[in-house]
């Protein structure tokens, strides 16, 4: 400092004031700091075992005169050290400007920036920069870099004139007010892990000594916060979600505003929409400004089995025949043979009766699905009857060999994933026109579509009661029979873009649609009212999850009352897309509340 100073000229041209300081962004972005006279600031920033920043001299109160060269301006040493084992932590650093005088905002006010290639013995140029960009009262952020674990950087940070450049005469006697901050970006992930507690013992917002009843809707005494899902914690990225009536899982990311969901098993973040920013908060609770501007039918069909599919393949479509006037007497069979272009109704098993008789003996057909709608037993076209009631069948019909197995297979599960839904195509034009952007900050994770079959009923060609026409798929009959949400899914369901090691690799772009088991683990329950916790809108909006087939295709959908039910999927809904952030990504301020919402940069 004193060869500095020495330096000077008689004449102050510029009067710095410069505190240097570290800040600490804990979970709620409060500025912390410590300062003393005499000795320099170290401060552990974001993770506890990540990566502290020293920043000396503290403080500075200096003058400076134009000069050849950066090194002859006033220095700050910073050393950032990532004592972590396993991470690299991303850290920026920045003047936290009080004032600046107009005429400082000139080429030739600058700021360099060198870095030690050896542990701090020498150092070379990694950034230049100016102050014409700078502000009264706000952050002039100059360089942030990622150190890599077991590792530590030196740098050094010139503020300096340079004489020849810019306008020097005019930054005569001015000052320049500002704090060199550094910060550290926490992760959404690390900050929620700070946060949840397990959700399958009591705690400060569950009484009960087993942890969260799903059976019953979120509250202050059945979940309110984060959570860890119980099975696990011991995993390599425990998931964490909220429940209930939580207000700082708010999140700014590409615009747009967003909830946080949940984490997923390799430590992204699910977000879903919100509607967009005011001046920077996340506002929005309920009302049509929670979802995209337009709502948009699940499908424009519904006469099929097929139609609960985001995507979906070959349609069996169903049709109803009135029996009652036929005086014919048709067969009926329970399996068939075929060959050479035709159906033959096996020889045993077969039950026969006129139409006239229909109405004493539609019931008795659980075992023979299978007719020519002939007195004989041959046809090219086979038809399976899933449903009858006292006057009508209602059958799907089979060429080519199949079988009412095959059609199945074909509608919901092998090669199901050709044709987009409606809803795929709303948002993928959505995402196209606004996100292709922020691709690289999301993760390709599994958007679960679960069409799995947990009661055939009347398509059970063996002993499916044709009175109960209801095809029930996957998550609702798991959560009516068990109560408890599951976050597994079967590959040919589970939505990716590329990754095809654990999804089907179908999807367009990295987007989807949240689950009804995420909407359980949410705090809500299918046909009982919630109002109080964060999904619920005040409006009806698409889940991704398939409710059933009864002559109509029904995927679940939150309603207006916070609760969910299955709905034609022909019905013009709401949409709120969701991403997945990916593992590492962090967010650069906030706090999660609808004012000051995690803002993901």
């Amino acid at each position: 400092m004193n060869n500095l100073k020495n330096k000077l000229s008689k004449k102050s041209l510029l009067i710095i004031i410069l505190m240097v300081v570290a800040v600490l962004f804990a979970g709620t972005f409060a500025w912390l700091s410590y300062r003393t006279q005499d000795t320099a600031m170290v401060l552990t920033i974001g993770d506890i075992k990540g990566l502290t920043v020293t920043l000396t001299p503290y403080q500075i109160n200096d003058t400076l005169s134009p000069v050849s060269d950066y090194d002859d301006g006033i220095v700050v040493n910073v050393t950032a050290q990532n004592k972590s084992t396993t991470s690299a932590d991303n850290f920026k650093l920045f003047y936290a400007v009080d004032t600046i005088d107009g005429a400082l905002k000139d080429e030739g006010f600058k700021y360099t920036i060198t870095k030690s290639t050896n542990g701090g013995t020498s150092y070379s140029v990694i950034k230049n920069g100016n102050f014409l960009n700078a502000t009264n009262r706000n952050n002039l952020e100059i360089y942030q870099e990622n150190v890599p674990a077991n590792t530590t950087y030196k740098y050094k940070v010139y503020i300096w004139i340079d004489s020849s450049s810019g306008n020097q005469s005019s930054m005569q006697n001015k000052s320049f007010v500002a704090e060199l901050r550094a910060s550290v970006s926490q992760s959404l992930y690390s900050m929620m892990k700070e946060q949840a507690v397990i959700d399958n013992i009591s705690s400060e917002f569950v009484t009960n000594s087993n942890g969260i009843q799903f059976k019953d809707i979120s509250s202050d005494t059945n979940g309110k916060g984060v959570y860890i899902r119980s099975g696990t914690e011991n995993d390599p990225h425990p998931i964490y979600y909220y429940r209930g009536a939580v207000t700082n899982n708010n999140v700014l990311f590409a615009n747009f505003c967003w909830k946080i969901v949940r984490t997923t098993d390799t430590g992204g973040v699910k977000l879903i929409y919100n509607g967009t920013p005011s001046s920077g908060k996340c506002t929005n609770t309920i009302g049509t400004a929670t979802q995209l501007e337009a709502t948009s039918k699940f499908n424009a069909s519904y006469n099929s089995p097929a139609y609960v599919g985001y995507m979906y393949g070959t349609v069996y479509p169903y049709t109803a025949k009135t029996m009652t006037s036929i005086s014919d007497v048709y067969q009926y069979g329970n399996s068939f043979t075929y060959s050479n272009g035709t159906y033959t109704l096996s020889s045993t098993g077969i039950k026969s009766f006129a139409g006239t008789d229909w109405a004493s003996n539609y019931n008795q057909l659980n075992n023979n699905h299978y007719t020519c709608f002939t007195t004989g037993t041959t046809c090219s076209s086979i038809y399976y009857i899933f449903y009858t009631s006292s006057s009508d069948a209602y059958y799907i019909t089979l060429t080519d060999g199949k079988s009412v197995e095959d059609a199945l297979s074909e509608m919901l599960t092998n090669s199901s994933n050709s044709t987009n839904s409606t809803i795929k195509t709303d948002i993928d034009n959505w995402y196209s026109t606004n996100m292709i952007s922020y691709t690289d900050k999301l993760e390709d994770t599994p958007w679960c579509n679960d069409r799995s079959i947990s009661r055939l009923n009347g398509w059970n060609p063996n002993g499916g009661d044709t009175t109960i026409s209801t095809l029930v798929f996957g998550e609702p009959g798991r959560i009516y029979s068990t109560n408890s949400p599951s976050l597994s899914c079967n590959k040919n369901d589970a939505f990716t873009k590329e990754n095809v090691a654990i999804g089907n690799g179908k999807l367009t772009y990295p987007v989807g649609l949240i689950t009804m088991d995420e909407i359980i683990l949410g705090g809500g329950k299918t046909s009982t009212n919630n109002s109080t916790y964060y999904l619920y809108t005040n409006q009806p909006y698409w889940s991704g999850a398939p409710s059933i087939f009864s002559f109509f295709a029904y995927d679940f959908s939150m309603s207006s009352t916070g609760s969910f039910y299955g709905y034609n999927v022909h019905d013009a809904n709401g949409v709120r897309p969701a991403v997945s952030l990916k593992p590492g990504v962090r967010f650069a301020r906030g706090d999660g509340t609808s004012d000051t919402p995690y803002v993901v940069e």
